[in-house]
């Protein structure tokens, strides 16, 4: 679709990102019947971490670790079942093997323990139960696992997505029910008026620079967020760390099912996930401190999943076979000094008041989650609009079918 809908001067939401949260929170007013809503993301949709993820549509299985986050896994489980519905030809079931060390790493019957609660928290809108599985299942679909060191192997049930066509089918989909959206139009200046914000933005393909007046603005730009408030000198409600993920695309090797794998090492997780005719590894869970835009995936990067994935599987990979590699960050709320792996993955939404409007800031937020959070936003905009309009993104017929 065209994605470089003439620069409004006047809208009553304005938002800037153009990856899953931002283009989620555009369809979520779409559905509403809200039609001078309008979008502009400074290089191209999906651009950054929203087609950088691990391809999944998933609950969580690792946050399970903590019981805090049971809530947010049960939810994820549930918008997992909602996203196969609505777009059945981008997220699609897909099998996981989980390996139990026979000499390392978390031990069987705790591995049994966390799957079944998984099950549980899927509750109806569960894909498959979890099951332990034959020598001769885990030969069949995943031949190179190499059971020199495995005691036992398990199986559950994800999904997993194209992520750059999801943010796009979204995207779509807000335009076909009247928003706009404006690729290469990067935001300059955020200043508070009498009747909202006033918004500069610069389209980079013309250089030119214009004046975007608003009532609500959605600040999705993640980890740019913050850097974008303080330079026009708002005062973030919260700080936040980058967790970055990185990921090594390598040929296909055949399997049949994913697999997720213990480093016990560091007891960081790791994916071999075949995908669109590749075999995709990756991990997640290393803080970023540095400039979001000079992120890449690193020496140290490949060597660590080279190292992994090697340690597993009988099909060995070098750097020569690497395809592709690529890196993303998720930008997550944080109060104190904790480090990365007990910062809570709930997502926060701040709220700044100017006179005559609010702007919206997004901490945290997953792909899996995004309709969630988008409608949380919605919810929080046309309450202070003094409307009452409801969200209809779980209706099939609010998505644009191609």
């Amino acid at each position: 679709m065209n994605y470089s809908n003439e620069i409004p001067k006047r809208v009553r939401v304005l938002i800037l990102g153009g990856g899953i949260h931002g283009t989620g929170t555009l369809h979520d007013l779409a559905t509403r019947g809200w039609k001078d809503i309008f979008l502009v993301e400074k290089n191209t949709l999906a651009s950054a971490t929203s087609s950088a993820s691990t391809k999944l549509v998933h609950g969580g299985l690792r946050y399970l670790q903590n019981p805090r986050n049971f809530p947010l896994v049960g939810s994820a489980l549930k918008e997992r079942y909602n996203l196969k519905n609505l777009a059945p030809d981008l997220v699609f079931p897909l099998e996981f093997y989980l390996p139990v060390l026979k000499h390392a790493g978390l031990p069987g019957p705790i591995l049994k323990i966390g799957l079944t609660l998984y099950d549980i928290l899927a509750g109806k809108y569960g894909v498959g139960k979890n099951k332990k599985l034959s020598l001769k299942e885990v030969q069949e679909n995943t031949p190179y696992l190499n059971m020199e060191n495995v005691s036992s192997v398990y199986r559950y049930w994800d999904m997993k997505t194209n992520d750059y066509k999801l943010v796009h089918r979204v995207a779509d989909s807000a335009l076909h029910l009247g928003a706009g959206i404006r690729e290469h139009t990067e935001a300059l200046t955020i200043t508070p008026t009498e009747d909202g914000w006033l918004v500069t933005v610069k389209d980079t393909t013309q250089d030119k620079v214009y004046e975007i007046s608003t009532k609500y603005l959605v600040n999705t730009t993640g980890p740019w967020s913050n850097r974008l408030l303080e330079k026009n000198n708002i005062t973030p409600d919260y700080k936040a760390v980058n967790s970055k993920g990185v990921h090594l695309l390598f040929p296909d090797i055949g399997h049949k099912a994913a697999m997720f794998l213990q480093s016990p090492e560091d007891g960081r997780i790791f994916f071999v996930v075949p995908w669109e005719g590749a075999t995709l590894v990756g991990t997640t869970e290393t803080e970023y401190p540095g400039d979001p835009d000079k992120l890449t995936c690193d020496d140290v990067d490949i060597d660590y999943l080279l190292e992994k994935y090697n340690s597993y599987l009988t099909k060995k990979f070098t750097r020569e076979d690497i395809i592709k590699t690529f890196a993303g960050l998720r930008w997550l709320p944080t109060t104190d000094n904790k480090s990365l792996g007990k910062i809570s993955r709930e997502s926060v939404v701040s709220e700044i008041p100017s006179k005559g409007g609010v702007l919206y800031t997004i901490y945290g937020g997953k792909l899996t989650t995004y309709r969630l959070l988008a409608q949380n936003i919605g919810d929080r905009i046309v309450k202070h609009f003094k409307s009452f309009e409801e969200s209809h993104t779980i209706d099939p017929g609010m998505w644009f079918k191609e």
